[in-house]
């Protein structure tokens, strides 16, 4: 197998680099006991999801490839990152999520726990690393777009409209689309996933008329979504966010910066993954070495020391790790 190399929008790296930082600062005033600092880090997920329907789009509608050859080469951008932050999931926190072979088997093969868990376990999907969640929509909705992927718009367009009823019925119900990381949402994951990742397949189709632009309007715009506070009908801010916002967004970083502009996101953009898969296993990781337990507030030094940590450990993983072993496994598919 031959992977065809296509171009590269190093904005749309940018704009995922800040998504990322969006989610790790949601969750680290989260868990710190500051709910509602970073108010919207969930709807990054949205935007990740809009961006892969894009970015696969681009690279595969129009390439001569067979379904293998695509699922190969999704499992080496996707597994050795996931098998490393789901052992370390099971190394830090095992106790609290039995069966613990079972949860890291499904762990590793990317399938959800969608049993009835037992009474005061975490009812994540994936218990050993909770943002896997949002891998196995990707992995599952991206292998079941490529036989379909040049479907005509108006198919395009009635998986929008079924996805979007679900997912107002959803929001209306919850004030908001912060769901499907847990059996009792996994329908409304799905159907929240499927329209992300279909809007980004749409709107490459329509790329060329979206406005142009460079990278410091969408880049604020992005922050500004992820940072703005909570609103009386959040349901309808969340639904704006998706349904508007992040398509047009993705579609004005589509283009790829000169110098060291061009670097920086590619860089950036190489960090977002490892960033996100690990960051949930990086402060299982500081809770560990924490002396006083699980306080109800962690001290803001706590905090920062975990922006830290966390991108640091996301880089050595993904140099000393994640690289290599994806540079193997792409030789084995040749």
């Amino acid at each position: 197998m031959i992977e065809q190399k296509t171009q590269r929008f190093a904005a749309l790296d940018g704009l995922r680099a800040v998504a990322a930082a969006g989610v790790l600062l949601y969750h680290v005033t989260d868990w710190s006991g500051r709910k509602g600092v970073v108010a919207h880090g969930y709807l990054a997920v949205d935007f990740f999801f809009c961006l892969s329907g894009f970015v696969l789009a681009h690279a595969f509608q129009r390439r001569d490839i067979g379904w293998l050859s695509y699922l190969w080469i999704r499992v080496v951008r996707i597994w050795p990152m996931l098998v490393l932050a789901t052992f370390m999931g099971a190394i830090l926190t095992a106790r609290h999520s039995p069966p613990v072979w079972l949860n890291l088997t499904r762990g590793l093969l990317l399938i959800p726990r969608l049993d009835p868990t037992p009474y005061g376990t975490f009812p994540s999907l994936f218990p050993f690393n909770p943002p896997a969640w949002s891998l196995f929509f990707e992995v599952l909705i991206s292998a079941l777009w490529f036989p379909v992927r040049r479907m005509p718009s108006a198919g395009l367009a009635t998986i929008l409209i079924v996805c979007f009823a679900v997912m107002l019925w959803g929001a209306l119900g919850m004030h908001g689309i912060e769901t499907g990381w847990d059996r009792a949402t996994f329908w409304i994951g799905l159907a929240r996933s499927t329209f992300s990742f279909t809007l980004g397949w749409l709107a490459w189709r329509y790329r060329h008329r979206a406005p142009g632009s460079g990278l410091v309007i969408p880049v604020v715009l992005l922050a500004a979504a992820l940072f703005a506070p909570l609103t009386p009908r959040n349901e309808f801010y969340d639904l704006a966010c998706v349904a508007l916002l992040f398509p047009v967004l993705v579609c004005m970083g589509a283009h790829d910066p000169n110098g060291r502009l061009g670097a920086l996101c590619r860089g950036a953009g190489d960090l977002s993954y490892p960033l996100y898969a690990l960051h949930w296993a990086a402060w299982a990781m500081m809770m560990r070495i924490y002396a006083q337990g699980e306080p109800a507030w962690f001290p803001l030094w706590f905090c920062g020391a975990a922006l830290v940590f966390t991108p640091l450990i996301a880089w050595i993983a993904s140099q000393f790790y994640d690289a290599p072993l994806r540079r193997w496994l792409s030789g084995l598919g040749r």
